[in-house]
């Protein structure tokens, strides 16, 4: 009877050491992403690149919102999907570059809390080969880099903003 009761004040005290712990580190990430965007429902869940990201479905854009394991908003990415969707100056900017000949395969609003305005990332993929660009704009029209992501498969991640 004894050994029972031993077991249960040690069970005891491992669950309320493991609620401590839990309580000195609160991490809402739904709280988090409510104060970005109230009106978020049908929020999927995942993980990559080490950061927890929210997925959902607002006003007919893709939303991907970005946070730390803490909580913290790192991105916000909006897949707009064409270029009457983003200024007029950014897409003839595209339209006029060689790139323009390959494959749209999406296009995306990248909101950053350490740096103003967004930034637009058009992904392109070649038609004669698997090669895919992307092209980061700034909504002035400002081309601010290319990347080669034919080997990364064109994910957009916070590390390409540092």
């Amino acid at each position: 009877m004894k050994k029972y009761n031993l077991t249960y004040i040690l069970t005891g005290l491992l669950l309320l050491i493991s609620i401590s712990i839990s309580a000195s580190n609160p991490i809402n990430l739904e709280a988090a992403l409510q104060k970005l965007f109230p009106n978020a429902t049908n929020v999927q869940w995942s993980k990559n690149h080490g950061y927890d990201i929210a997925t959902f479905i607002e006003n007919q854009y893709g939303i991907n919102v970005w946070f730390t394991n803490k909580g913290e908003w790192i991105m916000t990415e909006k897949d707009v999907n064409s270029l009457e969707a983003i200024p007029e100056i950014v897409a003839q900017k595209f339209m006029s570059s060689t790139l323009s000949a390959g494959r749209l395969r999406y296009i995306r609003v990248i909101d950053l809390p350490k740096q103003e305005p967004p930034v637009i990332v058009i992904d392109v993929q070649s038609w004669n080969s698997p090669e895919e660009f992307q092209v980061f704009y700034s909504p002035d029209g400002t081309l601010l880099q290319t990347l080669n992501v034919t080997d990364t498969g064109g994910i957009i991640y916070p590390g390409l903003f540092n």
